[in-house]
């Protein structure tokens, strides 16, 4: 017999039993059916057997040695057996129970280590506070579109990231994850279930979508509805960040739109490509509205879906054309007068909290075209701020004008040149170089 038996019983009938189970001729054919070792007292299945032959003895292999320290493998069926020598795949009972308790043992430190660091992360972001009057105007209008997703939860307690999932049509984490990134969302580590934080070559990790995100209570009035409520009375002058977050955020809905119509023509764009889109969409939009880029959209994924079915063609080098046909339709509706189409919002193509913050509080949405929205949002640059560009545009004007008609033109241009590079600012070194 290849497998050598430990009984566990003195009784002769039950012994007879397993040794019945387990013997086998020569070339390691078992002598009996298992079906055949029933009916056995009260056991009348011959599914049962094996497990009853368990209880009378340990079985192990002899053809089997551990993959770890060569000794002999317990086998527990005879499924399990091997008819000739070899390693087995999986330790023996001893090595595997020793690799457990080192492995719980490892946890055990990583754990305590994982707690220290927490306890450390945990105490900084219970100090940090924020100047809800001071922020940024683009912080402003991502933590009013947030608080739209996940009240009273922003003002009282903690959220995900996928909690934040309808705040824009598309990628809504990105934008969390920048004020995660600029600390203006922290973590609360204290808030976030098991197994969040992990330890990976003795650096704290985290599996970000497991995070559970809090906003840092303003330093004078703390957390609640009432703190939140000095965002509401915000007065917005920056139009450069706030431009900047509308292009991310149209630039976020077109391609949601994009995408869905791919999604029609089973359209399968790589990331190169939708980068490259990604980059001409950003400067359309600049121009146009989100609603005519709607309309492009949907006539590149009907062109490339009437290219794959062209003879000598197919539907990768069909895709591969979306690029380009995109920055070629807007060269032409540059050069033409613009883009006379535009798409209404799919009715299962959401707009976002983002996207309504922007239309309650600058009356601004996918019909607003780009050049109409820089416009609005130049107006409400501070009066002071206007004049002080005035100044140095006239400033810059004059120096230009100065310089093309002295004696020496290229001369006047390096003297300015040789003030920026000494760290002097575009004013400073225009009234220097204009006054030599």
């Amino acid at each position: 017999m290849a497998v050598r038996l430990e009984f566990l019983t003195q009784d002769s009938e039950e012994r007879a039993l397993a040794m019945r189970y387990w013997a086998t001729d020569e070339e390691g054919a078992y002598l009996e059916r298992v079906a055949d070792l029933v009916p056995f007292r009260e056991i009348v299945q011959s599914g049962q057997i094996a497990k009853q032959v368990r209880e009378y003895c340990l079985a192990f292999d002899e053809n089997q040695s551990c993959c770890l320290c060569g000794g002999e493998v317990r086998i527990n069926g005879r499924a399990e057996a091997k008819k000739v020598f070899q390693r087995s795949s999986t330790p023996c009972a001893p090595c595997a129970e020793l690799q457990n308790r080192k492995r719980a043992e490892q946890a055990a430190l990583e754990q305590a280590e994982i707690s220290k660091r927490l306890a450390y992360k945990m105490e900084r972001s219970a100090a940090a506070t924020l100047d809800y009057t001071s922020l940024p105007d683009n912080v402003v209008l991502l933590i009013l579109a947030i608080n739209a997703v996940v009240a009273p939860r922003l003002a009282h307690g903690t959220f995900g990231i996928a909690d934040c999932d309808d705040l824009a049509p598309l990628n809504a984490d990105k934008f969390v994850k920048q004020l995660c990134k600029d600390e203006y969302l922290l973590e609360d580590p204290g808030a976030a279930k098991a197994g969040t934080y992990f330890l990976q070559n003795g650096e704290l990790w985290h599996k970000t979508y497991q995070l559970e995100l809090f906003l840092p209570p303003d330093k004078t009035h703390g957390r609640g509805i009432g703190a939140l409520g000095l965002l509401d009375e915000h007065r917005f002058t920056d139009p450069d960040s706030l431009f900047n977050l509308w292009l991310d955020y149209a630039v976020a809905d077109v391609l949601r739109y994009l995408l869905d119509q791919c999604n029609i023509y089973s359209h399968d764009l790589e990331d190169e490509a939708i980068e490259k889109i990604t980059s001409t969409v950003r400067h359309g939009l600049q121009t146009y509205s989100v609603a005519q880029l709607w309309s492009v959209m949907w006539k590149v994924v009907k062109d490339a879906a009437s290219l794959a079915n062209r003879e000598y063609y197919n539907r990768p080098k069909a895709v591969a054309t979306i690029p380009n046909k995109i920055r070629k339709l807007l060269e032409v509706a540059d050069q033409q007068g613009g883009i006379q189409r535009s798409w209404d919002r799919p009715e299962h193509h959401l707009a976002g909290s983002l996207g309504m913050v922007f239309s309650n509080l600058f009356d601004i949405d996918e019909y607003s075209q780009g050049s109409h929205v820089i416009e609005l949002f130049n107006r409400l640059r501070p009066p002071a701020q206007v004049e002080t560009e005035h100044n140095l545009q006239s400033l810059a004007e004059a120096f230009m004008r100065s310089a093309s008609n002295g004696p020496d033109p290229w001369s006047a241009m390096e003297h300015f040149a040789d003030k920026i590079r000494a760290g002097l600012t575009t004013e400073d070194a225009l009234m220097e170089a204009f006054g030599q």
